[in-house]
C-alpha cells in the first residue's frame, strides 16, 4: 500500500509540474539575440606616452583624410581597460585632422531589428564648434581611404558627452537601425579638429551592434 501511495504521489507531482509549464511563461527559455560585433579594443596593443598604436583591427578601416594630417586613431589604457582615442592637440601645428574609424561590414537581419551602441568619453574639452565626434551609417563603403568621400553616409544621433560629462564614459544609449533590416552597413566614427582651437580628446569604448526583437 505504501509503495502505491509513493508511486501515486509520484505522478502526481510530475503531472503538475508538466501542467505548470505548459501554463506559466516563467518557465520558458528566453530568445537569444543575436550580437553582430562587439569591440571593447582588449585585443589591441595600447601606446603610451608620446608613442601611438594606430588601431588595425581585422575589418576595421582607419584613415586621416586631411591634406595635412597623419596621426591615426590609437589604442590606450587606463585603469586596466583599453580603448581607442584621439586628440588634435598632440598633432603637428598648423595641421587640421579628419579621421574615421569604421566597423567591418555586417549583414542586418532581414527579420529583427537592430540596434548600435557604444561609450565615449572626453577629456580636456577644447572647441569652438561643439562635438568634435560624428557617427554614421553607410550602405556603400568600400573600406578604402580613398571611398569615405564616395560612398554615402547617413549621419546618426547618439548621445554624446557634453562639457559637463568630462572624465566618465558616456552610454550612447540604443540607437534603432531597424529601417536597414536585411542591408549590409558600416558604422563610422569622425573625428574632426585642429591644434589651435578644437583638441578635445575623445575615447571610444564598447562599440556594440545587436538584435533587439
Amino acid at each position: 500500500m505504501k509503495k502505491y501511495i509513493k508511486h501515486l504521489f509520484v505522478f502526481a507531482t510530475i503531472t503538475a509540474l508538466m501542467s505548470s509549464c505548459d501554463t506559466e511563461k516563467e518557465f520558458d527559455i528566453p530568445e537569444v539575440k543575436e550580437v553582430l560585433l562587439f569591440e571593447g579594443f582588449e585585443g589591441t596593443a595600447a601606446g603610451s606616452g608620446s608613442v601611438e598604436n594606430a588601431i588595425a583591427l581585422e575589418g576595421w578601416a582607419n584613415y586621416n583624410v586631411s591634406t595635412s594630417g597623419t596621426r591615426l586613431w590609437h589604442s590606450r589604457l587606463f585603469s586596466n581597460n583599453k580603448y581607442a582615442e584621439f586628440s588634435s592637440f598632440y598633432s603637428a601645428t598648423g595641421t587640421t585632422d579628419e579621421v574615421w574609424l569604421v566597423t567591418p561590414e555586417r549583414t542586418l537581419n532581414p527579420n529583427s531589428a537592430t540596434a548600435l551602441s557604444f561609450e565615449t568619453k572626453i577629456r580636456f574639452w577644447t572647441t569652438t564648434t561643439g562635438s568634435l565626434l560624428k557617427v554614421f551609417i553607410s550602405e556603400n563603403y568600400d573600406g578604402t581611404e580613398a571611398g569615405i568621400a564616395t560612398a554615402t553616409w547617413t549621419e546618426l544621433n547618439p548621445t554624446l558627452p557634453t562639457s559637463a560629462q568630462s572624465d566618465v564614459f558616456i552610454k550612447s544609449g540604443d540607437i534603432d537601425l531597424s529601417s536597414y533590416k536585411g542591408k549590409k552597413v558600416r558604422i563610422a566614427f569622425k573625428y574632426t579638429g585642429d591644434k589651435a582651437a578644437n583638441s578635445t580628446t575623445y575615447q571610444l569604448d564598447n562599440i556594440k551592434l545587436f538584435e533587439t526583437e
